[in-house]
């Protein structure tokens, strides 16, 4: 039980109406299970006391002691309320006992440290359901509705899924339970191009360890923007342990959809991990989406799942009179 109740709201459904004689007719209520007698209730800004409960729709209340025990006031029909454990007194006594010990500890009423922040019109916490994947960076969490304002948390992330969800701020006024937004993966967009007629990278996408716990596919959507007309671009996909080309495998060819008018391109390429082992299209198989056909076997490569992973998309120019970037990329888990 909280000091005052004031930080120990209870569930309360339903509307009420409240007649002169203290009498609380609910609406949808649930009185037996969530109300009991002792426990206050708090309609139009009024303290009720609550001395009996019929049913889940009928219970007795009397004014507050805050209120001065007086005729009770009316309440129309239709009234939203809240329920608390809001003590009718603290007791205090001053007297020892023959040992020294001063009071009666079954008359203190006191409040519990977990419970000052804790209550039944905030957020005090945020379980997690499902972790998602590929999180290289800890989402935004957000929360809307519920009629509060203010909750506030962060998010931590491990093995590329959220873990863990920790109220910053319990926000206030809360009548439902809000709902719990966390962001989706960012895109990584690219913001410098690339000029040269040697093989750069333009961007990377990291995939954290144990993002792939079993067999899965792994889709990675990519799009090239060129200026310029002068030439083409060759765009190739590599996968490595580090952000680097060094020691690096290729592991898909888009080609040159660029060619001296085309000034963008977007492709998509599947592959399916199973058993740390990376299969795709062959490389020799130049095209910027998998619905094709050829005669060469698959692609067939390690890929780690219990370390970080990098997807590395690189670009190189026919001429140097033209520039080109990986503008967006996209890499998408699933089973």
């Amino acid at each position: 039980m909280a000091l005052w109740g004031n930080k120990d709201s209870k569930t309360a459904s339903g509307t009420i109406a409240i007649a002169n004689t203290g009498v609380v007719t609910g609406t949808s209520t649930a009185f037996t299970t969530q109300a009991k007698v002792g426990n206050y209730i708090l309609a139009d800004g009024v303290d009720f006391e609550i001395v009996s409960i019929t049913s889940n729709t009928v219970a007795k209340v009397i004014m507050g002691k805050n209120n001065g025990n007086g005729t009770v006031t009316v309440v129309s029909s239709g009234t939203s309320y809240t329920l608390s454990e809001k003590p009718a007194f603290v007791a205090h006594e001053s007297a020892g006992s023959a040992s020294g010990v001063h009071g009666d500890s079954n008359k203190v009423y006191g409040v519990a440290v977990g419970e000052l922040t804790a209550g039944g019109d905030n957020v005090t916490e945020v379980s997690v359901a499902t972790g998602g994947s590929l999180y290289a960076e800890a989402p935004a969490v957000t929360f809307t509705g519920g009629g509060g304002s203010g909750a506030a948390a962060t998010a931590t992330i491990s093995g590329g899924k959220v873990t863990s969800i920790a109220v910053t701020n319990a926000g206030s006024s809360y009548e439902t339970v809000p709902t719990v937004a966390i962001a989706a993966p960012v895109l990584t967009i690219a913001t410098s191009a690339v000029n040269t007629t040697t093989e750069t990278i333009s961007q990377s996408l990291l995939i954290p360890a144990n993002t792939f716990t079993t067999s899965g596919a792994l889709e990675v959507v990519t799009r090239v923007s060129k200026t310029g007309t002068a030439g083409g671009v060759s765009i190739k996909v590599y996968k490595n342990t580090t952000n680097s080309l060094t020691g690096a495998t290729q592991i898909a060819t888009l080609g040159s959809p660029l060619g001296n008018t085309n000034l963008f391109a977007q492709g998509i390429k599947t592959f399916r991990i199973n058993s740390n082992t990376l299969t795709g299209l062959a490389l020799n198989v130049s095209s910027l989406n998998d619905f094709v056909s050829g005669t060469s076997a698959a692609l067939s490569t390690t890929f780690t799942t219990s370390v970080d992973n990098y997807i590395i998309f690189t670009l190189a120019l026919v001429s140097t009179a033209d520039s080109a970037n990986v503008s967006m990329v996209r890499i998408t888990k699933s089973i």
